[in-house]
C-alpha cells in the first residue's frame, strides 16, 4: 500500500497504534521512576536524537533542498526539543515541548499532511517521529510530573516568536512553507491550511490559531488549580 488516506481505516489504526505505544512507555516510567528515572530519561533522551538525526539525514540523502529539506517544521524542530527537553530538565524547553505538541503537533494525528503509505520509508519515518514527539510531552506530564503554568505559556510563546522570526524570513525568500505560513498556491500547502484563505491572511491565522491553542492545553491545569483551592 503505497497511497495514505487521511481519516481512512489505515489512519484510525495508526493512530491508535501510536497511542498504544505512549501508554506502554508512560506504564514503563511510572513503574521504573522510583529507581531508574535518571537512567530511563538518558535512554529516551538519546534514542530521540539519535532517531531525529536518523530521520533528517536520510531525508536528504539525495542532497539538501532548502525549499523542503531544513528540519524547521514546526514537528522537526520539535523532535530534537523533546529529547533535549528530557535529558536536561530545562524548564524553557519542557515548556516549549509541552505547549507545541499538545497544541501543534498532535494536529498531524488528527490531520496529518501524508501522502505515502506503509509500502514507503516515509510512512513509518512520519508516524514514529510524531509518536516521539508527543509521547515525549505525555511522559514529561505523567512520569516526570511536569506541570504547566502561566509563566511556561509566555516561555512557549516566546519559542514561537524566535521560531517566526527565523522562519518567515526563509519562507519569503526560498518560496518555502516552513511552519505552513509560506506563500505558496493552494495546491501545494495541506488542505486544511489552504482553507484558511489567500496569504498573508492565512499566514496571520495560522499564528493567530497557535496562539490560541497554547491558551487552550494551559486551562485545564489552572481550572484544576482552582478546583484544588476551593
Amino acid at each position: 500500500m503505497k497511497t495514505f488516506v487521511p481519516y481512512s481505516l489505515l489512519h484510525l489504526v495508526t493512530v491508535c497504534i501510536c497511542l498504544l505505544c505512549i501508554v506502554g512507555l508512560v506504564a514503563a516510567g511510572r513503574v521504573l521512576r522510583e529507581t531508574h528515572e535518571a537512567g530511563l530519561r538518558r535512554v529516551l533522551g538519546g534514542f530521540g536524537i539519535v532517531y531525529w538525526l536518523s530521520y533528517n539525514l536520510w531525508w536528504n540523502s539525495n542532497g539538501v533542498d532548502l525549499a523542503t529539506g531544513l528540519p524547521l517544521q514546526i514537528c522537526d524542530v520539535n523532535g530534537v526539543i523533546a529529547p533535549l527537553a528530557l535529558l536536561t530538565l530545562q524548564r524553557w524547553l519542557r515548556a516549549t515541548l509541552y505547549y507545541w505538541a499538545l497544541a501543534l503537533s498532535t494536529q498531524a494525528f488528527i490531520q496529518p499532511a501524508l501522502q505515502f503509505g506503509p509500502a514507503t520509508a516515509l510512512f513509518w519515518w512520519f508516524w514514529a517521529q510524531h509518536a516521539i514527539i508527543l509521547g515525549y510531552a505525555v511522559f514529561d506530564l505523567a512520569v516526570l510530573g511536569f506541570r504547566p503554568d502561566w509563566r511556561d505559556l509566555g516561555r512557549a510563546y516566546g519559542s514561537g516568536a524566535i521560531y517566526l522570526l527565523v522562519v518567515v524570513p526563509l519562507d519569503l525568500k526560498l518560496g518555502a512553507d516552513y511552519g505552513y505560513i509560506g506563500n505558496l498556491a493552494a495546491d501545494k500547502i495541506p488542505p486544511f491550511v489552504a482553507g484558511l484563505g489567500p496569504w498573508p491572511a492565512r499566514a496571520i491565522i495560522v499564528v493567530g490559531l497557535a496562539a490560541l491553542a497554547f491558551v487552550v492545553v494551559q486551562l485545564p491545569w489552572q481550572i484544576g488549580k482552582r478546583r484544588q483551592a476551593a
